[in-house]
């Protein structure tokens, strides 16, 4: 229920609407490293995160593997369709993670009977495709300091936890080559960019982890024209 009531997909539900959508899901989970989705099987459903953190990665035209997106409970990973279809994109659970699977089937049945869900599922098949052209504008009008600070701050919004000392500690294992992915860029630029954001107080770093220091200062950086 405590999911449900913080995904967006299904936040627009009332409780006794989130009881009888509880009937239609399933639960899994998947240790560090498995497989959730493979990038070209056929789909048959989606998954609501609930606990752990799941890399989306996508394959290149040259073969390489990049990471497009770390989600975190309450996010809905797969396509958001109803009927079986395709999977784009490849999810990888990044520590022991669960979701609640809600079939194709199911999800039509559930579109239907509670408009509130309709409406959540086309805004965020709309924002994916909002964020699928922003990272393509972005690769050609924006530096790399701009997308890197971008994603540090969206990953700071999604995943942060605020530390007594007014930093904000990213609660993921978060690699240079997940950040270079996101933004678009390649590991040694990504790394550059964050040695330098590092030096100017700007975040602090160390291996698979992120502490935003400044978020004004970010903010800024990512915004500058």
């Amino acid at each position: 229920m405590k999911v449900m009531a913080r995904s967006p997909l299904t936040r627009d539900l009332t409780p006794e609407q989130h009881a009888e959508l509880d009937q239609h899901l399933s639960s899994w989970a998947w240790t560090e490293s498995d497989p959730i989705l493979l990038a070209g099987e056929e789909a048959t459903g989606s998954y609501m995160v609930a606990s752990g953190r799941v890399r989306v990665t996508r394959d290149t035209i040259d073969g390489r593997e990049i990471t497009v997106d770390i989600a975190a409970p309450g996010d809905v990973i797969g396509p958001l369709h109803t009927h079986p279809s395709q999977v784009e994109d490849s999810a990888w659970a990044m520590e022991t993670t669960c979701a609640f699977f809600l079939p194709a089937a199911a999800l039509a049945k559930v579109v239907e009977e509670y408009p509130p869900m309709a409406l959540a599922m086309l805004r965020m098949q709309q924002e994916r495709l909002a964020q699928a052209r922003e990272r393509e504008i972005g690769q050609s009008t924006r530096t790399v300091e701009q997308r890197v600070a971008a994603v540090l701050q969206n990953l700071a919004a999604k995943l942060g936890q605020e530390q007594g000392d007014g930093s904000t500690l990213l609660q993921v294992r978060l690699r240079r080559d997940d950040i270079a992915g996101i933004a678009g860029t390649t590991l040694e630029s990504a790394s550059r960019v964050m040695s330098k954001m590092k030096r100017n107080g700007l975040i602090d770093s160390g291996r698979e982890w992120v502490s935003i220091l400044d978020h004004q200062g970010l903010a800024e950086l990512a915004q500058a024209e």
